[in-house]
């Protein structure tokens, strides 16, 4: 009893210092503005930025690619230390979509407050707000005359 008593003891302190020392996580998430529903299975990038004079990791790929899961949601883990810049893109499998979906944040910013993009695309009812950590793409699909015009305006 007193042996696991001690041994409880030493990997308590160590797993609050480590999960501290995880990096950060930053979700993409996309919905359609018209009715409120996330779209899953939709790829998403985020592309880390870091300046001449940053601390870059050693090791890892500078290109995080998911894709959206049922809720919508792609999540990625920032390696320690992030960066002070990220590029955000989604490409959404249709191209009957309009979505302004690439943006480049400033980390500490989007950690802070998070980012929705498209906010136009939502419905007055229900507004669409972001968690800290967070960039919510809002897309909004073509009408049907925008659908039968996309072929000549593509071009």
């Amino acid at each position: 009893m007193k042996k696991a008593c001690c041994r409880s003891l030493v990997w308590l302190p160590l797993l609050c210092v480590s999960s501290c020392c995880f990096g950060q996580v930053i979700t993409i998430r996309i919905i359609n503005g018209k009715n409120g529903h996330p779209l899953s299975k939709q790829p998403a990038t985020i592309s880390l930025l870091y300046a001449k004079g940053e601390k870059a990791p050693v090791t890892g790929d500078f290109i995080m690619r998911s894709e959206t899961d049922v809720n919508g949601g792609a999540r990625f883990t920032l390696p320690d230390p992030p960066p002070a810049h990220l590029s955000v893109d989604a490409r959404l499998t249709s191209e009957y979509w309009y979505c302004g979906c690439g943006l480049l944040v400033v980390t500490k910013e989007l950690i802070q407050k998070g980012i929705v993009e498209g906010a136009a695309f939502s419905s007055a009812n229900s507004p669409v707000t972001a968690e800290p950590g967070e960039v919510v793409f809002v897309v909004r699909p073509f009408t049907f005359i925008e659908r039968l015009l996309y072929p000549l305006l593509k071009e």
